[in-house]
């Protein structure tokens, strides 16, 4: 009963299956990462006009998540990842989301709890409506909820209002009690909501917007919440735009409105009649390649064609990697600091990486690099030190073990591990004319006279020569991001040094003579666009 479209879809979709779990034997990130990839979810990511750098994040920070549940457990399979997952959404309101960063370029939408800590020049808080925020205070009360733990067994008790039904003589005293504990409850709950209240509107530096509305879905309207109504009434420079007045026997003008919509709903868009102009011309592209002189035998077999496909890419691909030539790429508009590096040691390398991503081969070195910044990642009781997409074969087991004691021994003995740094995993983002660059900060130390040293921590050799003065720019771009993160001036940026610290030779080196912020944009942006 399918019809010949559908019943092909029905069968891509099982054939990827089918590909997906002969990969369980693999790391759990790793496997996430190639669902995604199966999925497509990179791509479509990629693809959405402004939203790639928040979904991007949002899968990394999904990786990162699999990465930690991974290196808890000594076993650790799909089932129980689900399980996690599944308990997260109902007991947690899900994972945490990928840490926001503060952009003066765009529009950002967030939860009031995600914004804590930030600031925006102009905020705008909806939603300010009677049981919507504040929100009804239902499931609150755990002498009516069993899910509940009563407050007496609660590490909070002390803060919590007591139902005590000490000197009742009979029933109705007990539901007198009871009544009062609910009442006590509710005020609490509306205690808290306010507070969070406060922290969305003093987000806002110069504007903010606060606003709701009398009708929703429903067919009653809705009363402005105390906070909206309060901040009407304030003393504040306030301009009330409009203001509704609720009256018996309006209707709901959202009631006349066409509210169906049709499912599944199509998630180009408006944007499908562009996407399959461009499948068209690259499916004609990729017809128009093929050899029509093929044996017969390879002509009726469609798997045949595929690998034959596959084998001519790949060998076109080997012989074009061994001419000696300019590669034309176009540069993403987002680069990460490691790709800035071999920009500057190898742009060849960078393009070919550009033109074809191909996943890295795990190295011996890599896990003990990720098993060093693990081990400091509980030394600090920092979260992560390292991000996992960084580093190939993050979650592998160390080769040698006797390597880690050397290299945490030989920490131990430094100046280093003496201090406490006062940020760690600093992620940042920076924009360089039409690029950004994307990068994440091991740890950064103050110094006693109110200066700051970015350090990023090595378990390699120090480089030398024309190596080691492009590993600086990666330095340099820590320095610029950390001086701008502190509001600091260009005039100031000398009060923020970088150094590396390589662990096994127990070196920090600290370049002189830093890129600065013009020279930075001029090796990103400047004879590197085709």
């Amino acid at each position: 009963g399918y019809s010949a479209e559908g019943y092909r879809r029905l069968a891509d979709c099982g054939s990827m299956l089918r590909r997906l779990r002969r990969r369980l034997d693999l790391p759990l990130p790793d496997l996430v990462a190639e669902i995604e990839r199966a999925l497509g979810l990179d791509v479509e990511v990629a693809s959405r006009p402004g939203g790639d750098q928040a979904g991007r994040a949002n899968l990394d920070r999904f990786i990162d998540e699999a990465a930690r549940f991974a290196s808890d457990r000594a076993v650790v399979g799909v089932s129980a990842f689900l399980g996690y997952l599944r308990a997260a959404e109902e007991e947690e309101y899900g994972l945490k989301p990928a840490t926001l960063e503060v952009l003066p370029d765009r529009v950002q939408v967030l939860t009031v709890h995600g914004a804590k800590g930030l600031e925006w020049d102009v905020v705008a808080v909806a939603g300010l409506i009677t049981d919507g925020f504040p929100d009804a205070a239902k499931s609150h009360d755990w002498a009516t909820t069993p899910a509940l733990l009563p407050s007496p067994l609660r590490g909070d008790a002390a803060d919590l209002p007591l139902l005590d039904f000490g000197g009742c003589q009979h029933r109705g005293e007990a539901e007198e009690r009871i009544a009062e504990h609910r009442a006590r409850l509710k005020q609490r709950h509306l205690l808290e909501e306010r507070r969070l209240a406060y922290v969305a509107f003093t987000r806002a530096r110069k504007g903010l917007y606060a606003c709701g509305a009398a009708w929703g879905n429903g067919s009653k309207p809705r009363p402005a919440s105390v906070f909206l109504d309060e901040l009407r009434e304030s003393e504040a420079a306030v301009e009330v735009d409009g203001w509704w007045e609720l009256s018996d026997g309006e209707q709901n003008p959202m009631t006349g409105e066409d509210v169906s919509r049709s499912w599944p709903t199509d998630p180009l868009e408006g944007r499908r009649e562009l996407v399959e102009r461009g499948a068209d011309r690259v499916l004609a592209a990729v017809e128009t390649a093929r050899d029509p002189e093929q044996p017969a035998a390879l002509q009726r077999s469609p798997l045949a064609k595929l690998w034959e496909r596959d084998v001519e890419l790949l060998l076109a691909e080997r012989a074009a990697a061994a001419e000696v030539g300019v590669i034309e790429v176009v540069m993403p508009g987002q680069l990460s600091v490691s790709d800035v590096v071999t920009l500057t040691t190898d742009a060849s390398e960078l393009a070919r990486r550009l033109r074809r991503p191909l996943p890295q081969q795990p190295a011996k070195q890599a896990r003990r690099g990720t098993a060093f910044h693990n081990w400091l990642e509980q030394r600090w009781a920092a979260e992560s030190l390292l991000d996992i997409e960084d580093v190939p074969g993050a979650v592998d087991e160390l080769a040698d073990a006797g390597e880690l004691q050397a290299l945490k021994a030989a920490f131990e003995r430094s100046a280093w591990a003496e201090r406490t740094p006062i940020a760690v995993e600093v992620g940042f983002e920076m924009s360089f004319g039409a690029r950004v660059v994307r990068g994440r900060m091991d740890a950064v130390f103050q110094e006693p006279d109110g200066t700051f040293t970015v350090v990023d921590w090595k378990t390699g050799r120090p480089p030398t020569g024309t190596d080691a003065e492009a590993k600086a720019v990666q330095l340099a771009l820590y320095r610029l991001a950390w001086a701008s993160i502190q509001g600091l001036p260009d005039d100031q940026l000398g009060s923020v040094a970088a150094a590396f610290y390589y662990v096994g030779a127990e070196v920090t080196v600290s370049p002189a003579n830093l890129l600065d912020a013009p020279q930075l944009r001029e090796l990103i942006n400047g004879g590197h666009d085709g």
